[in-house]
């Protein structure tokens, strides 16, 4: 067989192994597969800090708070300050332990902030959901029910049990995109994230 026909057979094998697409062939980009490659990045992003402010309506009250939020692994401090902190709340976690610095010097610790904080403010925010939330990604112990994209791959809807999510804006974050403004409803209860910077931990 001459080298001119090896090639060729050769060729030829390839094109029908590939399912008679060239191996050079590309699919085209599309949101769903842009997204499926800039998720894992963001799954390894665990240690960061944000600082923003949020507005919290539960029922008929309603409260503009001051946010820091710092997490490194699953260590994490949550600043909360506003009026219906009077002067301010502090909550740590280690994955494991949860405790609740209240203004007037108390100190409350459980497994669970979202019981800490509806046990003792009566504040039903999901404290462990928003850890990916902030990040862009879905709560990884909740089902995804709806889920749509722009056209960088960046989710812009997303839905969770009873948990809609809206992200609004975007902003550059060493290589990453990163939320900056995030509207969040649940039945009896509205969240707006707006994230002012992101910072590096290390």
């Amino acid at each position: 067989m001459s080298r001119i026909v090896f090639r060729a057979s050769l060729i030829l094998l390839l094109i029908t192994v590939t399912a008679c697409k060239p191996i050079w062939y590309r699919a085209p980009k599309t949101p769903e597969g842009m997204w499926q490659q800039r998720s894992p990045d963001l799954m390894t992003l665990d240690k960061w800090a944000i600082k923003g402010r949020s507005s919290i309506v539960q029922g008929e009250e309603g409260w503009n708070v001051g946010l820091k939020w710092r997490q490194s692994l699953n260590n994490y401090q949550i600043n909360l300050t506003g009026p219906f902190a009077q002067g301010g709340v502090v909550l740590t976690g280690d994955g494991k332990k949860v405790t609740l610095f209240l203004g007037d010097g108390q100190q409350i610790s459980s497994s669970s902030p979202e019981a800490l904080l509806e046990e003792h403010m009566n504040l039903k925010i999901p404290v462990s959901a928003l850890r990916d939330w902030v990040r862009g990604l879905p709560y990884k112990n909740l089902e995804v029910d709806k889920v749509e994209y722009d056209s960088e791959g960046r989710i812009t809807y997303l839905e969770q049990q009873d948990w809609k999510l809206k992200f609004l804006r975007y902003v550059p974050f060493e290589q990453y995109e990163m939320p900056a403004k995030i509207f969040i409803t649940h039945p009896g209860l509205s969240l707006k994230f707006i994230i002012q910077d992101w910072e590096t931990v290390k």
